[in-house]
């Protein structure tokens, strides 16, 4: 196996295997970071290029809703990649980055942001529950691929913190055939809109709260050993 020797001392000694390892976790969140700040910064851009929030009226505060729910959903996004990257201590596979870049799906989500008809925005809305479940399920099969990280694996269960992500996808899309075909009218549109913000923020403060249970149940397990 290759070793490398530091500078410092023959005795210091770090296999190519465990440098990778020990760098991969500040790359995974420089990326994730990088590219959840592309997202942000296309969605104001698009804010102050052509949407109407001002005055307030029923389109208006739906515009409201959108660009709330866009943001808060790619913060919560963000939340989820760090909290679960900073724990990762292995080598990098293609998985981690197909992971990262389904954040990308914001993007057609921002295009739709803002637009006299809403079908688009519901279309991507559904598309980035969609893709976010896939990209929960892969971050945390990704995280569990490490022994003294496979409870973390029950967070992506139904019922658990995602359950809000994971009902995006129909309702979503329901609401994009009914926008469609002239079924939804605009308090509807407002009401469904709004869930996005909410969903976000419930999704993060779940998140939150089991990834510090799971981050105190494996620490609590080496205590409990020495007893």
């Amino acid at each position: 196996m290759v070793k490398l020797c530091g500078g410092g001392g023959g005795d210091m000694k770090e296999t190519v295997e465990e440098r990778v390892a020990r760098q991969f976790s500040a790359l995974y969140l420089t990326l994730v970071s990088v590219l959840v700040g592309l997202v942000l910064s296309d969605l104001f851009s698009t804010v102050h290029e052509r949407m109407t929030l001002w005055p307030l009226t029923l389109q208006a505060a739906r515009t409201w809703c959108q660009v709330l729910g866009n943001t808060v959903v790619v913060l919560s996004s963000w939340i989820t990649y760090t909290h679960l990257g900073m724990l990762r201590h292995r080598l990098p596979t293609l998985w981690d980055t197909v992971d990262a870049t389904l954040v990308l799906v914001t993007v057609p989500l921002n295009a739709a942001t803002g637009l006299a008809d809403a079908t688009g925005w519901f279309f991507w809305a559904a598309a980035f529950s969609l893709l976010g479940s896939a990209a929960v399920n892969i971050n945390l099969w990704q995280t569990a691929r490490e022994p003294a990280l496979r409870h973390f694996r029950r967070l992506a269960r139904f019922g658990g913190p995602y359950a809000m992500l994971y009902g995006g996808a129909p309702l979503y899309l329901a609401m994009a055939l009914a926008a469609h075909l002239g079924q939804a009218p605009l308090p509807l549109e407002i009401a469904t809109t709004v869930l996005g913000p909410i969903s976000g923020v419930v999704v993060a403060v779940l998140f939150m709260r089991e990834w510090r249970a799971a981050v105190q149940q494996q620490a609590a397990k080496p205590s409990s050993r020495g007893r």
